[in-house]
């Protein structure tokens, strides 16, 4: 019996430091794949040379791509392993990456291949891809790593992970900014490289060895346990509030980049600098988060957080080229809150998705959420196209867009006082069951959050 044990304790040290590493290495093509992230603005408008309505469903992609993926799964889940359809979908989305840096010198304005269409079919592949990747990677990983190990490991994961997706950023940045006379060719490198370590992480994955499996709810049937959630009121009016908060900051947020670069005349370089500080903010804010949560409960957290994400927004207001500084203010506090205001969120959801109903829950509250972020970018994208047309003040336009912007997602907070917050946690993790709001990190800030695993101590549950 000690000899079987050794050996599984020896497997699952295997597995953790290969999926540290295999982390590391994939997080470039991860952070390429979020949307709205200001690398894919820059890329998609000013090399590519595509408009910004264009670029607002490209941006609307990974939501509609949650959407599929929540048809797509359940049949994937009867014909195939988590471990299979994690790498099978990581060589495929892998490859669409592949075709787009092959491809940009001639899918990019004045290219043979340029095509809106052809672009955005590119991107809708790696979307879906992605979405599929993430959904099995989270569950297989579930499969190997025991419950009582998760918080610690995951934890110093995460950290490694952050300090990873800032050298990526500043690398990248480097060297585009290197490049601006030649912008496609610096593009094509960063995305072949972070194509070549992706390949690198997956074959580390490869290597992870089989454990013991858990039980799963792939038998449930979804019809039944949806009673139980519509007789959730706290439940049902937070994912009201996510929907409703993931469509007004999703009109605008992917777009703040492109104000960014075409109003205030920032670099790829100066924009990854301001990334770089809400990550770093957001990331040391963490903890103090935790002790707020737990304290005080989830929604004042919520509460307050959006509020001061939302209010120093309105500093957005007296950006100029020449008050450049007043940006690193806001990302820096807003990196902070936007940390609190997610972390909040998500040990929201787990405390209200009723466990006898958790594959219904988390279904409802991402098919609600993707369904409004879906949307929102390309309403954006409109909006900007036209405003861009219309006027010419473009920093006039910036300020009053940035005004609307933070006023409407505040007002979303109202929708929260609706919502009674239980005494504890009923699960330890629930799966995917935030992940619009994870992609939601990249545009505002925390981008970090993408790939953050949230967990509960063990003495928690």
């Amino acid at each position: 019996m000690s000899e079987a044990h050794d050996r599984a304790e020896s497997k699952l040290r295997v597995n953790m430091k290969l999926s540290v590493v295999e982390g590391l290495f994939a997080m470039p093509i991860c952070f390429f794949a979020l949307p709205g992230n200001f690398l894919t603005a820059s890329l998609a408008t000013e090399a590519i040379g595509l408009k910004e309505s264009v670029y607002g469903v490209i941006a609307s992609l990974p939501a509609w791509a949650n959407v599929v993926q929540l048809f797509a799964l359940p049949w994937l889940t009867r014909h195939l392993s988590q471990k299979t359809i994690c790498l099978s979908f990581s060589w495929i989305h892998l490859m669409c990456w592949t075709a787009i840096g092959y491809s940009l010198p001639k899918i990019a304005m004045g290219g043979p291949w340029h095509s809106p269409t052809l672009v955005v079919l590119l991107f809708a592949l790696g979307a879906l891809a992605f979405s599929l990747v993430n959904v099995s990677w989270t569950s297989w990983v579930q499969e190997w790593l025991p419950t009582k190990a998760r918080g610690k490991y995951l934890g110093r994961r995460n950290r490694l992970l952050q300090i990873s997706t800032v050298a990526f950023l500043v690398a990248a940045s480097w060297f585009i900014g290197y490049w601006k006379e030649s912008a496609l060719f610096g593009f094509q490198m960063v995305i072949f490289g972070s194509v070549a370590m992706r390949a690198v992480s997956i074959v580390l994955q490869l290597r992870i060895l089989p454990t013991k499996r858990i039980a799963d709810e792939r038998g449930s049937r979804l019809v039944e346990q949806f009673s139980v959630i519509l007789k959730n009121k706290p439940l049902t009016r937070f994912v009201l509030f996510g929907a409703v908060f993931g469509f007004t900051a999703n009109v605008m947020g992917p777009f703040f980049p492109v104000f960014f670069y075409k109003a205030l005349g920032m670099s790829v370089a100066e924009v990854a600098r301001l990334a770089m500080v809400a990550t770093t903010t957001g990331a040391l804010s963490m903890p103090l988060w935790g002790r707020i949560c737990d304290k005080y409960g989830c929604r004042p957290s919520l509460l307050i957080a959006l509020g001061v994400w939302m209010g120093i927004g309105y500093g957005y207001f007296f950006a100029t080229p020449e008050r450049l500084w007043v940006l690193y203010v806001i990302w820096g506090i807003g990196g902070t809150a936007g940390a609190g205001f997610l972390f909040g969120s998500f040990s929201m959801i787990l405390k209200l998705i009723p466990p006898e109903a958790k594959t219904a829950a988390i279904s409802f509250n991402l098919a609600a959420s993707s369904l409004s972020a879906a949307v929102a970018p390309i309403v954006g994208g409109f909006i900007f196209a036209w405003a861009e047309s219309s006027f010419v003040d473009l920093v006039g336009v910036f300020h009053v867009m940035s005004c609307i912007h933070h006023t409407a997602t505040l007002l979303t907070g109202l929708i929260l006082f609706g919502v009674a917050e239980p005494k504890a946690a009923t699960l330890t993790q629930a799966i995917g069951a935030m992940r619009p709001m994870r992609q939601l990190g990249a545009l505002l800030g925390v981008s970090f959050l993408a790939n953050y695993s949230f967990f509960r101590k063990e003495d928690e549950e």
